[in-house]
């Protein structure tokens, strides 16, 4: 059964049934679980910015130790729920990777997606909790605590819209942990698999959402029902 397998050292996720979308109280190594399709929870957090008249979304800049995607720019903040993890798993992730722990009550939260991605290397299957929060701090106040992050990006809202359309080249401005700079950006600075087929519906809702939030200060647009 795959709730007996264990990986000492390993880090453990709970199994979530990937047919009910519910999790199932037993635990799974993460490795294990990536390599043979079991479910289990995940976390976006995605971090905007109004107050420059424009929408802008925060991209973090995964560091270039990382094993997979290096120097790609992606969700602001993400992660795996830790098995037995009941409150604050996305407070956690922020604090470890970016160096904030945004309030409960300031999150907006999108509902789950289900995501399936399958190659020669992964079968992974996870249910992404999607939030969205506001924060107008300059760029150079986040703090990279777990050497995972390397910076932080402001992406027009306008921009990522037509990158998800077709690729093209444009400046975002950043800060590096040191200080902040400006640079030209096209798809191949991203993540790749923000533009795969598996996500296109995520990326949609998550533009309607965002574009509410900022035209009318509410949200109707959710993730599919998992």
């Amino acid at each position: 059964m795959v709730e007996e397998v264990r990986d000492q050292g390993a880090e453990l996720l709970e199994k979530w049934d990937w047919e009910t979308a519910r999790p199932t109280g037993t635990s799974v190594p993460r490795g294990y679980a990536h390599k043979n399709g079991i479910a289990h929870e995940g976390v976006h957090l995605w971090v905007l910015r109004f107050s420059g008249g424009e929408p802008e979304v925060l991209f973090q800049k995964r560091a270039r130790i990382k094993e997979m995607y290096p120097n790609c720019l992606d969700i602001t903040v993400g992660g795996h729920v830790t098995f037995g993890v009941m409150e604050g798993k996305i407070q956690k992730e922020a604090r470890e990777e970016i160096g904030i722990e945004p309030d409960e009550r300031e999150l907006v939260d999108l509902g789950f997606f289900r995501y399936e991605e399958i190659d020669e290397k992964v079968f992974h299957r996870e249910f992404q909790h999607v939030y969205l929060y506001v924060d107008e701090r300059s760029l150079e106040k986040y703090k990279f605590n777990d050497g995972e992050v390397e910076g932080i990006y402001a992406v027009r809202l306008s921009d990522l819209a037509h990158l998800m359309r077709e690729d093209f080249s444009f400046e975002i401005e950043g800060f590096n942990g040191e200080t902040l700079i400006r640079e030209k950006v096209s798809r191949k600075d991203f993540h790749p698999l923000l533009f795969a087929p598996s996500m296109v519906k995520y990326m949609v809702v998550l533009l309607q959402a965002i574009d509410e939030l900022f035209s009318v200060g509410s949200v109707k647009s959710m993730m599919p029902v998992p």
